[in-house]
């Protein structure tokens, strides 16, 4: 296997991880934490979101975004690119666009959380806007980081379970795949 499929499916796993972290927000922390006080509500997701930078969760963040932004650059300057190379690219691309997403909307909101103190009117305002935009935006990276794990994925196995050096025509009539050799590097003479 390839440096650029390992690379293509550590960032295929790391997109499924954090989108599911995401999802898993969305879809249930979110819902309980809108049941509870306001104050308690402010707390907890005050907690969460200083535990959110730690080693486990930013490593698959920004891990990631390395092999996701490795696989775009590399698959998209090859000369001998194939559809598994741009499905793989637009996976990473994906990823990278939530990934962009939580830094330039969903990180503020969080530090502007940070900043309220729990139990006030200032506070519950604020979180009542919080759990709105933070939510949606945080859907929207669930949603961008799965299709990107789906097309890091898929474009990778397409890489690895097909004849990436199979040159254009080399499936019969009947569908089947051909092994074709070249022959550019034999001279004239030892050429069929």
């Amino acid at each position: 296997m390839s440096l650029n499929n390992i690379v293509s499916a550590c960032g295929a796993v790391g997109s499924a991880v954090v989108g599911g972290v995401y999802a898993n927000f969305s879809a249930r922390v979110m819902p309980w934490l809108d049941s509870l006080p306001d104050a308690e509500a402010i707390e907890t997701m005050q907690k969460f979101n200083r535990t959110a930078v730690q080693v486990p969760f930013t490593t698959f963040f920004f891990g990631t975004a390395i092999a996701s932004a490795w696989t775009v650059v590399h698959n998209l300057h090859k000369k001998d690119r194939v559809v598994g190379d741009q499905i793989s690219a637009a996976g990473g691309v994906l990823y990278l666009a939530g990934w962009v997403l939580t830094i330039v909307y969903n990180v503020p909101r969080n530090n502007r959380l940070a900043d309220v103190v729990a139990g006030t009117v200032e506070g519950a305002r604020v979180w009542h806007i919080y759990l709105d935009e933070w939510t949606s935006a945080n859907s929207v990276r669930a949603v961008l980081s799965l299709l990107g794990a789906v097309g890091l994925g898929v474009g990778t196995a397409m890489n690895i379970f097909s004849n990436r050096r199979r040159p254009a025509g080399s499936v019969d009539r009947r569908g089947q795949t051909r092994i074709v050799r070249s022959t550019a590097h034999l001279s004239e003479k030892d050429r069929p």
